[in-house]
């Protein structure tokens, strides 16, 4: 199975944390990926390297889980590309690659 996580609010990146590591660890579903999509020009500054949340976000994607960040949310001024965490994806548009990962075949999930 795939599921992708969509997160537009800074409050929610601790959340799909939770979330995420609760349904890797979940041994009745067979996970092929999982990929958070943060939309959310603040919800994308805890996505820095030196965000509180930066060690949690490191064991995600260290198990495999895709980090997308929306290009045009990453335009708010509170973002640094730069620092962002290695590994995080920057994408054309949050919702435009929420589309392709349904139509992909992920199950969707809001947080």
């Amino acid at each position: 199975m795939r599921t992708v996580f969509h997160v537009s609010t800074p409050e929610d990146v601790r959340v799909v944390v939770a979330k995420v590591s609760n349904l890797l660890a979940d041994e009745t579903v067979e996970m092929d990926a999982v990929a958070v999509v943060l939309d959310n020009g603040e919800a994308i500054t805890r996505l820095h390297a030196d965000s509180d949340l930066a060690d949690d976000l490191r064991g995600l994607l260290g198990e495999g889980v895709e980090l997308k960040a929306c290009s045009n949310a990453a335009r708010h001024p509170d973002v640094s590309e730069e620092n962002l965490l290695e590994g995080v994806e920057v994408v054309s548009s949050g919702v435009g690659e929420l589309t392709r990962l349904q139509d992909a075949g992920y199950a969707y999930i809001r947080l």
